[in-house]
């Protein structure tokens, strides 16, 4: 297992954001996390990467101790998070090598690991571009480019398509595809269930700091196949509905 989390458990004052949860993440699976906000989603992200401190549990990636010091595993990790997090003052190539930088010391490796990042998202017209002159699609890709370009073996992606076009989410969900049959395993969270069904070998549900429901789409339908009011084969729009109560975009 990449990710072994034991019933982790945070709390906000007398709000419990993650409720005794435990799971595990495979190696060379994308895992997806579904819920209403509110749920726990980005709070479970948080604490994977140490970058919050939970009450009680353990969490364990590629079977180490994760801790706020573990620089050894967090440079085997790319983040991408919903709201972008690119220099403005810099060119998109400048972001990259930047990014790249934290992570690979040696110039000439690192030159060629922003060169395969930009292809790779497609942004090779508007490298010399600062953000602002990117468009909404652009600049996720290349945000996604400076969480890829040193070549991370576990990846989270935070709601990485939120206000893009639909080409440009097409792109990047054919990218995110490609990471993964390259070796990365992927933790991706996403309000679009089209885009959970097209890539997410397994599904984790989310609702109210506590996991609900696991499995493939499949698994997940069989739950509510058959329901009364529901008609033909139900989707994960009806499992989603039916497990929480929720609209997932509420």
């Amino acid at each position: 297992m990449i990710i072994e989390v034991r019933d982790l458990h945070k709390t906000y004052g007398k709000l419990t954001a993650l409720d005794h949860v435990s799971f595990e993440v495979r190696e060379g699976e994308i895992l997806g996390l579904l819920g209403p906000n509110g749920s726990g989603k980005t709070t479970a992200i948080n604490c994977m990467l140490s970058l919050l401190k939970y009450d009680s549990g353990s969490i364990k990636i590629y079977g180490e101790e994760m801790t706020p010091s573990s620089y050894n595993i967090k440079a085997k990790i790319g983040l991408v998070m919903q709201d972008v997090a690119v220099l403005g003052q810099l060119t998109a190539y400048e972001n990259i090598d930047y990014f790249c930088g934290l992570y690979i010391s040696d110039k000439k490796l690192r030159k060629q690991y922003v060169e395969e990042a930009i292809e790779f998202v497609g942004i090779g017209d508007h490298r010399k571009f600062v953000p602002k002159k990117l468009s909404g699609g652009l600049l996720r890709r290349l945000n996604i480019a400076c969480g890829i370009a040193h070549k991370p073996s576990l990846l989270f992606l935070d709601e990485p398509t939120v206000a893009v076009d639909p080409q440009s989410r097409n792109n990047i969900l054919e990218g995110i595809r490609k990471l993964n049959e390259n070796g990365a395993t992927v933790i991706y969270t996403s309000h679009y269930m089209d885009e959970v069904e097209f890539l997410c070998d397994r599904i984790i549900i989310l609702d109210a700091g506590k996991i609900i429901a696991q499995g493939t789409t499949e698994e997940l339908k069989d739950l509510v196949r058959g329901k009364e009011g529901l008609d033909g084969e139900p989707t994960l729009n009806d499992v989603f509905l039916e497990l929480t109560g929720k609209e997932l975009r509420d």
